[in-house]
């Protein structure tokens, strides 16, 4: 298993994303608004600190991203959806200002359960 980080800059494509994901066979995900430490720099014309720059970024008007993150069951599952989320976000997540998507492998996991829709049936996996 593989929990797959997908940051984007245009919060449009959060949909089409997950509708995608639908299609594949994730259908559980957790999004969360998130903001670049440099963007918040670059707006707010001047050095923060961490801890005060996110407190101070939820007060301002800066265009947030958008965070998702998941757990995929394969190697396979994961490489169709990194591609698929790419490509609506532009075909070229290594252009500025486009995102950035990175995923790890889970070796421990504790509580909850990750549940997939297959053809013969749920079925439910679960870290080891």
């Amino acid at each position: 298993m593989y929990a797959l980080f997908a940051v984007f800059n245009k919060a449009e494509c959060l949909n089409e994303i997950l509708k995608k994901m639908k299609d594949i066979g994730i259908t559980g995900a957790t999004i969360i608004d998130s903001v670049g430490a440099g963007k918040l720099r670059r707006n707010i014309g001047k050095e923060i600190p961490l801890i005060g720059g996110f407190m101070k970024s939820l007060d301002t008007d800066i265009a947030n991203n958008k965070t998702l993150f998941t757990v995929v069951e394969s190697r396979e599952k994961l490489n169709k959806v990194m591609d698929e989320i790419e490509k609506i976000c532009g075909g070229d997540m290594s252009k500025p200002d486009t995102g950035i998507m990175f995923a790890v492998p889970i070796t421990a996991s504790r509580g909850g359960s990750v549940s997939r829709v297959k053809e013969e049936g749920p079925k439910t996996y679960r870290a080891e």
